[in-house]
């Protein structure tokens, strides 16, 4: 068996130990020493109250730093965290133990209560009991989420291969995800093994933009909502942070507009990353690069094999595009939970559910996901294609397409629009309607804001949800 995670972030707080590993609430530093120590601490803590090797264990905490010291401790004692998304049963599972914070309600089942009196030295040493696993879910914006499970020397494994396809952060990092999700972990792990700070959002973007300049931040890895909101912050005079060298999205499509934009205002690189939790990372690019070219992925990373699908399930032409399918390096594959079947076929092949082609030079467009197809009045088409459509009208600050349901059966095109400065619905009316003819008939929603996932994916459900009554206030087309 290799190296694990645990095994090699240990080593890295103990050659680190004086370096800032992460920020907490009240400004205060925490080298990478007292994050370890803390760590152990949790471990301790755990032990005593009954956790064991194999146990089952839900985190139900939302502060980010002692979220992720649970999630380690949990790595450290060979047990299976998991966060809050199943722990109720729902998935077909239930959790041994329940994470609880102190003052919140607790769950009904095996309760362990997390108090500042767990913020302490700890009394001995914990060994790594090795067997440690985490529970990823999948966003579940279209459904159900499915659960997949990977090992502690997996983990090691993938932050190794995501940080020697996408670069090692150069100094300290920016986390804007939600700390229950996948995406946070990841960067969390890969900056922890780095030996750089990480920090997380404050309670408003300006103050995390301030905090990101005082820490000198040279990286931030924001979710597309995320992005928008710094954008936003900056544009209405929020401090820019001077370090920042990059910027890398994932989870969903940053149009090349809002790219270039982010790149003059904040003096940095503007990445959108591609992966997903069964094939790891697959390719990431600089959608400035291609300003005609929305979905623009890069090229997808040499060690993976690609093939395109029709729906009918035969091979489709790599130029014209279809369902992607990957097949990833053996170490990063992970499992089905808690089947613990493997999520690739026999053959190794898993399918992406993303429809994508494969552009001349190699490089990969995204062209929406087959599960979001909008089926209007029989035509399918992705909701990305409207979206780039409506944003080549001015004012047009967000939209998003989804799926608008018919008092009488059927469907329209919902397209949900955040107005910016010169917005005017009439012009984006006549807009799509010239470019869409009688084929897909639609409505404006106008709103203040977009509803995200925890992990910062814009949510179509959600949309449909609100305004799939018809006495919802909408802007009929002309």
């Amino acid at each position: 068996m290799g190296q694990s995670f645990s095994e090699v972030f240990e080593a890295v707080c103990r050659d680190d130990g004086n370096r800032i590993a992460t920020v907490d609430p009240a400004g205060i530093p925490v080298s990478f020493s007292n994050f370890f120590y803390t760590v152990l601490a949790f471990a301790e803590a755990l032990q005593g109250h009954g956790v064991a090797k194999r146990d089952l264990v839900a985190v139900h905490v939302d502060d980010a730093i002692v979220r992720s010291m649970l999630t380690l401790a949990l790595l450290r004692l060979g047990a299976t965290a998991m966060g809050a998304v199943g722990a109720d049963g729902s998935l077909g599972f239930s959790p041994d133990w329940h994470l609880v914070e102190a003052g919140k309600p607790g769950t009904g089942g095996a309760d362990i209560v997390v108090g500042p009196e767990w913020i302490r030295s700890p009394t001995r040493f914990v060994p790594i009991a090795g067997g440690g696993r985490l529970i990823r879910n999948t966003s579940g914006t279209t459904g159900l989420p499915k659960t997949r499970v990977v090992a502690d020397e997996d983990i090691l494994f993938r932050v190794r291969r995501s940080t020697r396809l996408r670069g090692q952060p150069e100094g300290a990092v920016f986390i804007g995800y939600a700390p229950s999700s996948t995406p946070f972990f990841n960067h969390m792990a890969r900056s922890l093994l780095a030996g750089v700070a990480h920090i997380h959002p404050r309670d408003d973007d300006a103050t995390s933009l301030q905090l990101m300049d005082a820490v000198g931040v040279t990286t931030a890895y924001l979710s597309p909502w995320n992005y928008r909101r710094m954008l936003a912050a900056i544009e209405a005079g929020a401090v820019r942070p001077r370090a920042l060298r990059r910027i890398i999205t994932g989870g969903g499509e940053v149009a090349p507009a809002a790219a270039i934009r982010g790149e003059e205002l904040f003096g940095a690189e503007v990445y959108l990353s591609y992966g997903s939790n069964e094939t790891g990372s697959i390719a990431h690019a600089r959608p400035a690069e291609r300003p005609d070219l929305p979905g623009y992925l890069g090229k997808p990373y040499s060690d993976l094999d690609l093939r395109f699908q029709n729906p009918d399930g035969s091979p489709a032409d790599p130029a014209e595009g279809g369902e992607l399918w990957l097949m990833s390096p053996p170490e990063i594959r992970v499992l089905e939970f808690p089947s613990g079947k493997p999520v690739a076929g026999s053959d190794g092949w898993v399918c992406t559910g993303d429809i994508c082609r494969l552009l001349p030079d190699g490089s990969l467009q995204f062209l929406g996901r087959s599960s979001e197809l909008l089926n209007i009045g029989g035509n399918k088409a992705a909701p990305q294609r409207f979206e780039a459509l409506a944003r080549a009208v001015p004012g047009v600050s967000e939209v998003v397409a989804f799926r608008l349901p018919e008092p009488g059966g059927g469907d329209r095109l919902g397209l949900a629009v955040v107005p910016g400065l010169g917005f005017d619905a009439g012009t984006l009316s006549d807009h799509m309607s010239a470019q869409l003819g009688e084929t897909f008939p639609f409505e404006i929603v106008i709103r203040d804001s977009l509803p995200v996932s925890a992990a910062g994916k814009t949510d179509r459900r959600r949309l449909t949800a609100d305004h799939g009554d018809p006495s919802s206030q909408v802007a009929p087309p002309p």
